[in-house]
């Protein structure tokens, strides 16, 4: 097998040595006394259980914690602002509306909105606050499209939220008009609606009768004094998914005639996901939250 002089045995040793360790797994263990980690979350809504996770930062905090809500249905997830977001020494707990993604019950989105209130419940209570590391009076709302309507529904129903961010959010009741009603959008929602098999009990005519029904309810612009002069940022992709000019710019109008208002408005171009511009959207964000929502 070997040609010229036999090989030395300390040589042979090392070399099978170093074959054992680069062949064998190695599993290592997370440094410090608290470590960033992924705990996972079972919180129930109105008797039925939802699903989620928390992603801890680094540190023996309380950290800022950001609630981190996906659209309608959540097949963009936004997980990339999480980790980037953790990074950056938040928290961020993100969780799947009943009757989304395996979690119990129906889908609607009143629903939904009630939902978000019960997480934020959670999440600020003693014993769960202490144990997540989430410090509750520090936490804020991240959400993306249907997510952007409860991540603003959500700071103005709950007066102990800080801070909150929609990307390229919808207004799901907008002049009541109910977004699956919008003439000016490029989608046919009724029948994407019908596609929604992650939605459970859920169909495009629940969606034209919920928010056609409940318009007036949803409409953002009727519920901005609620406000309080609490920092806002809306992220507009200017797409014809979620068109501005009845959904984004008159939410921002009224935001900002609100009482001390704290309202910062940026346009994005890109599509509705922001795929080419995953980059500058979590800078955007860090940016906002790091200035206005830690103290």
């Amino acid at each position: 097998m070997f040609e010229g002089k036999p090989m030395k045995p300390l040589f042979i040793f090392i070399s099978l040595f170093v074959f054992l360790f680069v062949s064998m797994p190695i599993y290592s263990k997370a440094i410090g006394d608290h470590p960033a980690a992924v705990v996972e979350l079972t919180i129930e809504s109105h008797g039925k259980r939802m699903s989620g996770f928390a992603y801890l930062a680094a540190g023996e905090g309380p950290h800022p914690t950001i609630l981190l809500l996906h659209g309608y249905p959540g097949n963009e997830k936004n997980l990339d602002v999480a980790q980037a977001m953790r990074s950056r020494g938040w928290n961020v707990v993100f969780f799947h509306y009943r009757g989304s993604w395996g979690s119990e019950g129906e889908f609607s989105f009143r629903g939904a909105e009630q939902d978000v209130q019960v997480v934020l419940d959670y999440m600020t209570k003693e014993e769960k606050a202490t144990r997540l590391r989430i410090n509750p009076n520090q936490v804020s709302i991240v959400g993306h499209s249907m997510g952007g309507h409860m991540a603003i529904a959500g700071i103005l129903d709950n007066p102990l939220v800080k801070c909150s961010v929609a990307y390229d959010g919808v207004n799901l009741g907008a002049k009541g008009v109910g977004f699956v009603n919008d003439p000016n959008t490029e989608i046919n929602w009724s029948k994407y609606g019908d596609s929604l098999f992650m939605l459970n009990g859920w169909s495009g005519k629940k969606g034209v009768e919920e928010t056609t029904r409940y318009a007036n309810e949803f409409d953002l612009v009727r519920r901005a004094d609620k406000i309080n002069g609490r920092p806002v940022m809306l992220i507009a992709a200017n797409t014809k998914v979620i068109p501005v000019e009845l959904h984004i710019k008159p939410l921002f109008a009224a935001l900002k005639a609100t009482k001390n208002s704290q309202v910062l408005y940026k346009t994005i171009e890109d599509d509705h996901s922001f795929s080419s511009s995953r980059a500058e959207l979590i800078d955007e964000t860090a940016k906002f939250l790091n200035k206005y929502c830690k103290n």
